[in-house]
Order: C-alpha cells, then structure tokens, then sequence
C-alpha cells in the first residue's frame, strides 16, 4: 500500500487544499477551493455557536439571545462567501475572531476561565483572524466568484 500516495490524494492536494501557497500565486480554482473549505467550516461553527447561545446555559447562566443573533448573521456571511466570494462577506465573517478574542480577555463565555484557558483562547482567535486576513486578500485578488 502507498500511504504516502494516499495522504497526498486525500489528504494534501496541491490543487484541492492550498492552505501554504501564496495569495498571489493561487490559481481561480485553488482559491475556490480554499473560500469553500473556510465557509463551509465557517458556517458549522457558527451554527454551533447559535444552538448553544440559544439553547445552552454557558453565558453567564443563561441563553444569549444577542450572540445568538451574531452567530446566525456569521452563519449567512459564511454561506455568501462560500457562494459569491463577495469581500463584504470576507470582512464580515473576520469580525468572529475578533469576538472570540473579546470573549476570552473580557470572560464574556464563563466568569471562571483561568489564566491559561484565556491565554489559549487568546492565541486562537489571533491565529484565526491571521487566517481570515488571508481569505480577505484571496477574495479581494478573485473578485468574487461569479
């Protein structure tokens, strides 16, 4: 058997997942994959993040209805990037990890996050909102996906 064959195939396709090539040298059909895999990973989250704001007892006590409706407005901008590759729609879904950072400096999600568990909250959605400044440079270099 050919596993390395085989992670190449599924795992670290230079055409299919493109996540280490430069903007600039990404060709329409790498960063179409690229735009899909981030929306559609995107939108799974925020549909999370809803069902628990709405449903779930981790803010502070109770539901969040506010972040319940933030989440489903990312949940739209991911889909409409995924679909149209608009930059507005970039942009809009970048704002999630700026939130997820206010949310763990400011404790927003439990009163009782240690030190280390904000530390590494912290870095995530630094790491993210990295990533989500990549995804708006390939949608501004694409010019959509029509």
């Amino acid at each position: 058997m050919d596993w390395p064959g085989l992670v190449r195939k599924y795992v670290w396709d230079e055409e299919r997942t493109p996540y280490l090539v430069r903007t600039d040298r990404l060709t329409a059909r790498q960063a179409r994959s690229e735009l899909f895999v981030y929306a559609f990973l995107l939108a799974l989250l925020a549909m999370a993040v809803s069902a628990i704001a709405l449903f779930g007892d981790t803010w502070r006590g109770g539901a969040s209805p506010v972040a319940a409706v933030y989440a489903l407005t990312i949940l739209a901008a991911a889909v409409m990037l995924g679909v149209t590759g608009r930059p507005a729609a970039a942009a809009y879904c970048a704002t999630a990890p700026l939130a997820m950072v206010c949310a763990a400096v400011f404790g927003v999600l439990r009163s009782d996050m240690t030190g280390a568990e904000r530390v590494v909250m912290t870095a995530a959605g630094i790491l993210w909102l990295g990533y989500a400044a990549r995804i708006i440079r390939i949608v501004r270099r694409l010019g959509g996906l029509d």
